[in-house]
């Protein structure tokens, strides 16, 4: 995977993870399954979607 397809990757997988965060009271058991698929991220693809989900969660 580029550098380029993993800054992409990780930008969609932040975005979508910033909207079931959002709705997380609907849906908990959505919320585990996408905590455990983040923590068993690649470290460099992990590093991304931490830095833009942060950026997300702070708008």
């Amino acid at each position: 995977m580029t550098e380029a397809e993993k800054d992409e990757f990780s930008a969609a997988l932040s975005e979508r993870y910033a909207q079931i965060r959002q709705a997380s009271s609907y849906n908990k058991d959505l919320l585990n399954v996408w905590d455990e698929v983040v923590s068993d991220l690649p470290s460099d693809i992990k590093s991304k979607f931490d830095e833009k989900y942060s950026r997300l969660s702070a708008l």
